[in-house]
């Protein structure tokens, strides 16, 4: 996934719209990113912290999306740009379906030292 934004758009990232501000990137996408984004000479950060959601699998293909947009909006929150989806599971608690979503945030920027928390927020504007 990763955020809409003017400056990305130079770096020819092939996507579709998820929701109003995210794009998704497909599976062929997705595995060149890392290549794209040196080859224009911006860097790609990998956050270690994982993100987590859960979400009751009762919604069918709304189940899904709910978690990613929880996910989304926790990236969002720290202002990053990018988020790499790591595991999706269906499972159980006594019973009760839900879905087990994993993600790391990303960020895609210029320069090889990561931005500060205000930088980040004013580039996103």
């Amino acid at each position: 996934m990763i955020q809409q934004l003017a400056s990305l758009c130079s770096l020819g990232i092939e996507s579709e719209p998820y929701s109003a501000s995210w794009q998704s990137l497909g599976v062929h996408e997705s595995s060149g990113l890392d290549r794209k984004i040196r080859a224009a000479g911006w860097k790609l950060f990998f956050m270690a912290n994982e993100l987590r959601a859960a979400v009751p699998a009762w919604g069918g293909q709304k189940t899904l999306r709910r978690g990613v947009k929880r996910l989304l909006a926790q990236t969002r929150a720290q202002h990053f740009n990018c988020m790499e989806l790591t595991h999706i599971l269906r499972k159980q608690f006594l019973g009760i379906p839900y879905v087990s979503i994993a993600a790391h945030s990303r960020h895609i920027q210029l320069g090889s030292h990561i931005q500060s928390v205000e930088q980040r927020k004013q580039d996103g504007l």
